[in-house]
């Protein structure tokens, strides 16, 4: 955020300081702490959802982006189409493996066990 706006990170933490510092005197002045049995059960419920939502969130967006990754392939039978069998060596070209079947699989059986 600091770089972004071109502040420096020591002078930001120092002015959100004396901020804090105002406002507490100000709740101590006015003695605003019985405000507190008010919101302290209410803000805890309303983090905790929040931050499951995030979980939740994530799991689905990594889930979906493992599908579009290595889609499930149907059953059917791998050697058909093959050109050519014969015993030779191929080059050696460094591949990226993908479309492995299991692995989305694995992954929404996962997923729905942990939740």
């Amino acid at each position: 955020f600091c770089a972004s706006h071109g502040l420096e990170y020591l002078v930001g933490r120092v002015w959100i300081g004396f901020w804090l510092i105002l406002i507490v005197l100000a709740m101590v002045a006015f003695e605003g702490s019985f405000l507190v049995r008010f919101v302290s059960r209410f803000t805890q419920e309303i983090f905790a959802f929040l931050i499951s939502l995030i979980f939740i969130y994530e799991t689905f967006f990594k889930l979906v982006k493992i599908f579009q990754a290595h889609p499930l392939h149907g059953c059917g039978n791998g050697t058909v189409g093959l050109p050519g069998l014969e015993n030779r060596t191929l080059g050696h070209e460094a591949s990226e493996v993908t479309g492995q079947p299991n692995t989305a699989l694995l992954s929404l059986v996962l997923m729905a066990g942990t939740f």
